[in-house]
């Protein structure tokens, strides 16, 4: 073989070596920025878990402390907000099943 095709296989394995380098480092600095953004992402939520809204525990006393009376209450009314939201699911997929029905 002559020597310049030597010189050519040789100058475009250097320049996909370059290329490829390239691309690499564009990709992982890609990637970097993602991952920060990610973890940005994560600490906001982690932060925004770790702040307690306390007005809302502190204004309930301990239901051990109160009488039988307000403690069944209490109860009463945390089941009733239980059965409200099952009964508004269940609507709701009766409304999605009528409405994929007529869909049809």
């Amino acid at each position: 073989m002559p020597w310049w095709i030597w010189l050519l296989l040789t100058l475009f394995m250097i320049a996909m070596i370059v290329l490829g380098l390239v691309y690499a480092f564009r990709r992982a600095v890609a990637a970097l920025h993602t991952v920060s953004e990610t973890g940005s992402a994560i600490g906001e939520r982690f932060a925004a878990m770790s702040d307690i809204d306390e007005t809302e525990d502190e204004a309930e006393a301990p239901i051990f402390t109160l009488p039988l009376r307000e403690a069944a209450a209490r109860y009463e009314r945390a089941h009733t907000a239980v059965i409200e939201r099952r009964q508004a699911k269940r609507e709701r997929h009766v409304r999605a099943w009528k409405r994929w029905r007529n869909a049809l």
